[in-house]
């Protein structure tokens, strides 16, 4: 359903004077798309060019479109560097002048080199350190939903903390499960990440301590 309606925008791009290039971003972009999902794109603008976000239905899919010109993508990724997932997983749509295949060397370049600085790192444990407290509060005071619920506000700040200890970046929410492979520990992380949101309660609150306990270790 996806092919006819991208070949559509391809076409509408090239026929844009101000367009230089069009990015695939997201799941359909990496292969695991789950039936109905919406298209991320980004459009590449002509030098000090911009437009605001669209979002729309065509052919009854949901099209969220975002629109910046090279320098500015290219600022977007230095300054934050879950920028760089969505051009090392993106599928290139148009490209005329190589600005995407440009913009993909300088965002793979980034993921290459990137270290978690000291504070972030020095952040990042005392945070869990305060979840792992309550936790252990909690299950000591024979409060297991106490435990279970800093349990689940505490999976994200797991995930940032899985990727500091690993020194690199955060991808975004919706990209965590496919990038865990990246990971090189702590061993068997997606069967982990599987437990962590599936297993019952006690379980799921013992992988957070375990994880905290493994996280922490190499952070410090």
């Amino acid at each position: 359903m996806y092919d006819p309606l991208l070949r559509d925008l391809v076409d509408e791009a090239s026929h844009d004077e101000d367009v230089v290039g069009l990015l695939l971003t997201g799941s359909l972009a990496r292969g695991d798309a789950l039936p109905g999902t919406d298209l991320d794109l980004r459009y590449i603008l002509t030098d000090g060019q911009s437009r605001p976000f669209r979002s729309e239905q065509r052919d009854g899919v949901l099209l969220e479109q975002g629109y910046s010109d090279a320098a500015t993508e290219a600022a977007k990724i230095d300054a934050q560097p879950m920028n760089v997932y969505a051009h090392l997983d993106g599928r290139t749509l148009y490209d005329p002048q190589g600005v995407l295949a440009h913009l993909r060397r300088q965002a793979q370049k980034r993921f290459d080199t990137y270290q978690v600085s000291e504070q972030e790192r020095s952040t990042t444990d005392f945070l869990l350190q305060c979840c792992q407290d309550k936790i252990r509060v909690a299950l000591a005071g024979g409060d297991l939903l106490k435990a279970a619920f800093v349990t689940g506000t505490a999976s994200w700040r797991l995930m940032e903390g899985l990727w500091a200890a690993n020194n690199r970046p955060l991808p975004p929410n919706s990209s965590v499960r496919p990038h865990l492979k990246d990971l090189a520990g702590p061993r068997d992380v997606e069967a982990l990440y599987a437990r962590l949101f599936l297993a019952e309660t006690p379980e799921r609150v013992q992988i957070t301590l375990e994880l905290i306990d493994w996280i922490r270790a190499r952070l410090a």
